[in-house]
């Protein structure tokens, strides 16, 4: 006699209680978001094996030359940096507008709590499953992107130093995005109404990016490099410089804006000017600087998921 067996619950079904709650409330957000990046990933791995495979001397440049790859690949790039930039504000306002300050401002919260669900469990599956989320799929990005990148990564804009690569390609960008969870959480939660509170992530997200953005070379120390005899204004390409200028013949430092203006053979004979001083990050100080950003921006949001916990608990119990 033959048993009937039911067919394995798909993978979001074998979730339980307010986690499987929440992966159903926002699984359109969560499926558009997996699709675009396996839609990602297919034209990243395409255009990197098309660049690969095809040599400039037998490409049909009448079809598609080899410069149109590399044009191509470049502009993906540069978009796909931007958009890395821009992920930790858009996760920050979706956790703090329709994660949790909706459901406070509609007053849903209190059927969950009814089904015997304590607040504190509602309020960390509400923390925990968009940073499951969210890590997961900035980690992937990453991988796509680097996939993207290396190919076309001697291109002037697209630097390892250039701010929006270098966020992409490291575990800082899975950082910020944790971050972004834990702001809107704690938005979310203080403000209680959701294009506000929205805006405030957002904008908070925002400024913790642009204040580390604008001292991310100060992060680590810097190497020195003088050079005389060389073009007095050319740094070197793969250099993230943090400051320049000339060079007396006696080791004196000076800045550019000493001879701004002026008649530079003069102002350089007059000054005793022999070459050029440089504090610069090498390309081996991009795995440094990624860690100690990394480090910095999960204290801030270990900071904040501490702050959102206490209030909750104050409110809540």
């Amino acid at each position: 006699m033959s048993t009937l067996t039911a067919p394995a619950p798909p993978p979001a079904a074998r979730l339980r209680g307010t986690a499987w709650v929440v992966v159903r409330q926002h699984r359109t957000v969560l499926g558009v978001a997996a699709a675009a990046l396996v839609l990602s990933a297919a034209i990243a791995a395409g255009l990197r094996i098309w660049f690969e495979a095809t040599p400039p001397d037998d490409f049909d440049r009448d079809l598609f030359p080899r410069d149109d790859v590399r044009t191509a690949l470049v502009v993906i790039v540069e978009y796909a940096g931007l958009a890395a930039v821009l992920l930790p504000l858009l996760v920050a306002a979706v956790v703090a507008g329709p994660v949790v300050a909706r459901e406070l401002e509609s007053g849903t919260y209190k059927l969950a709590w009814s089904q015997s669900v304590t607040p504190l469990r509602w309020f960390a599956t509400k923390v925990t499953v968009p940073a499951v989320a969210v890590t997961a799929l900035t980690t992937a990005l990453i991988g796509v992107f680097r996939l993207a990148w290396e190919p076309v990564s001697t291109n002037t804009h697209l630097r390892w130093y250039a701010r929006h690569v270098f966020l992409a390609t490291g575990p800082t960008l899975v950082a910020y995005g944790l971050l972004a969870v834990a702001v809107g959480a704690l938005a979310g939660l203080l403000v209680r109404r959701t294009l506000a509170a929205m805006s405030v992530a957002g904008l908070a997200t925002g400024a913790v990016m642009l204040g580390l953005g604008s001292q991310w070379g100060a992060l680590w120390t810097t190497d020195s490099a003088t050079r005389t005899g060389v073009d007095l204004f050319t740094s070197r390409a793969d250099w993230l410089v943090t400051d320049t200028g000339p060079l007396t013949t006696s080791g004196e430092r000076l800045h550019d804006d000493i001879c701004f203006g002026a008649d530079r053979p003069g102002c350089f004979t007059e000054h005793d000017i022999a070459g050029r001083w440089w504090d610069y990050h090498p390309a081996s100080h991009l795995w440094p600087l990624q860690l100690v950003e990394t480090g910095i921006v999960l204290a801030v949001a270990a900071a904040a998921v501490w702050a959102a916990f206490r209030i909750f608990r104050r409110h809540h119990g």
